[in-house]
């Protein structure tokens, strides 16, 4: 059975049944950039295409203005909806850059939340490094048909969906179980839904714990993301619980 993917939350298999969880902290901005990587280079040279992953925590849409360094327009982002069942949304999208403008990070300037009761945030995240798509997964598209109002203008991705995922397998000594937090698995999916690349964006407090994480990451079985009906590299983040919550 397929499902839906946001910012997955999965629970992992203790030796001994797992306590109640407490409720997030709430995120004082309700939009992150949690992932900026180039995917593809332009067959003339001129542009380079980049994979941005907006974070959407709550349930109000919001749109935001980006800054990335070496650019000197700002890019408003789509509404971004929530989506997630646990009020956390992530959503990719294209942006095809000059390759002159050199590209080298993003953060979030203000966030517009356009809920019941319409507000300003002002966010200053820290920037977000590009990185490159793993491996082969780098590409090269056709820009000759591309012109002035196609660059630094975000285009929507089909997602990738989680069609079948296990918990992680751990064992605790009480200590550990105080210890040990949420692990969060950076897990980058490309053609054919095939993993590519795992890392660990957000240690759990023990290493054998975030092992366990990061091999059930691993054998998640997803669809495959793609961009104008071609497959592309995208990073999702899976949250695995850990610890006495």
């Amino acid at each position: 059975m397929g499902i839906a993917l946001a910012l997955l939350l999965l629970a992992a298999a203790p030796a001994r049944p797992a306590s109640t969880p407490r409720p997030a902290a709430a995120d004082p901005c309700p939009l992150k950039v949690v992932s900026f990587m180039l995917v593809a280079r332009g067959a003339s040279g001129a542009l380079d295409r980049y994979v941005v992953g907006l974070l959407l925590n709550g349930r109000d849409p919001v749109s935001a203005n980006l800054a990335i360094p070496g650019v000197n327009n700002d890019i408003l982002t789509p509404i971004v909806a929530p989506s997630g069942e646990k009020g956390q949304t992530i959503s990719h999208y294209v942006i095809d850059i000059p390759h002159a403008d050199n590209a080298t990070g993003m953060k979030v300037l203000g966030v517009l939340v356009n809920g019941a009761s319409e507000r300003e945030v002002t966010c200053h995240q820290s920037v977000q490094l590009a990185r490159d798509a793993p491996g082969t997964a780098l590409g090269s598209f056709d820009d000759s048909a591309l012109g002035a109002s196609d660059l630094l203008f975000m285009q929507a991705v089909t997602e990738a969906r989680v069609l079948s995922s296990t918990p992680a397998l751990y064992s605790a000594t009480p200590e550990q179980r105080k210890q040990a937090t949420n692990a969060v698995i950076a897990v980058t999916v490309g053609a054919h839904g095939a993993i590519l690349n795992t890392r660990v964006a957000q240690s759990s407090g023990v290493a054998s714990f975030d092992a366990s994480a990061v091999s059930a990451a691993r054998q998640i079985l997803f669809s495959e993301p793609q961009f104008d009906g071609v497959p592309i590299p995208l990073e999702y983040l899976m949250t695995y619980r850990f610890g006495a919550q």
